[in-house]
């Protein structure tokens, strides 16, 4: 069965077919993983008041009102409803999409869900403060990074923090490529039942591969993309 078409079928967009796995997981015993609300307030306008939606129903009459149904007040809600004015401000931006906990050893887990149609992971998609918070968790034995989904052929990979981190340090390229990943990394394979990327296993191989810290993952890079130079002038490598 085509990946990206059953997850297709569970909702729209891969953060629903994400949200479908985690609940898989957790029925199947094998983690706790939420997606986090961003914290933060609404504010409004100076001199602007808090109002309600009003209804035209005559409180005053002694006749009796009729019942309104759900749908009928939804009706109304679009019919009356006034500009919203309030405007979200978020208060923290630090924390990744998604953070709880693996079975049997409770080990950590955070990640931020990111999707691409083009052949490549534009790093201007991968928040400065984000790498920040997953470097410190995955410092302390959390498994941290991002979970990517290469939508044009329908596969995800789990990308670990201390690789970007490596790959911005060492490469001047500002972009991973597509078959960096399909060379390096290990595709999510198909789950069961609402387990529809199971990337859990592919973390689970990563590390197999290259140790929990990645500390044997050997980054090479073709000529075509040029390494940063050091602070002599010269090119690594």
């Amino acid at each position: 069965m085509n990946l990206k078409r059953r997850g297709a079928e569970t909702g729209s967009g891969f953060q629903e077919t994400v949200n479908r796995t985690n609940e898989g997981y957790e029925r199947a015993g094998l983690a706790y993983i939420t997606r986090k609300a961003i914290p933060g307030k609404y504010l409004i306008q100076r001199g602007e008041s808090r109002r309600g939606l009003s209804l035209p129903i005559d409180f005053a009459s002694s006749e009796a009102q009729p019942r309104l149904s759900y749908a009928e007040l939804c009706r109304l809600r679009e019919a009356y409803k006034t500009e919203d004015r309030r405007r979200f401000v978020p208060e923290s931006k630090a924390e990744p999409d998604y953070g709880g906990v693996i079975a049997p050893e409770g080990r950590a887990i955070f990640y931020d869900a990111k999707t691409t149609r083009r052949n490549l992971l534009d790093f201007d998609n991968l928040h400065a403060h984000q790498i920040t918070f997953l470097e410190r968790a995955a410092r302390f034995g959390a498994v941290a990074g991002f979970l990517v989904e290469f939508s044009a052929s329908a596969e995800v990979y789990f990308l670990p923090v201390q690789i970007v981190v490596r790959w911005r340090e060492e490469v001047a390229r500002k972009s991973l490529p597509y078959r960096f990943f399909a060379e390096h990394l290990t595709p999510a394979p198909q789950g069961k039942g609402l387990i529809i990327y199971d990337y859990l296993k592919a973390v689970e191989e990563q590390e197999r591969l290259y140790g929990r810290d990645y500390e044997r993952f050997v980054l090479t890079v073709p000529r075509l993309w040029p390494r940063r130079k050091s602070a002599a002038g010269e090119t690594d490598g």
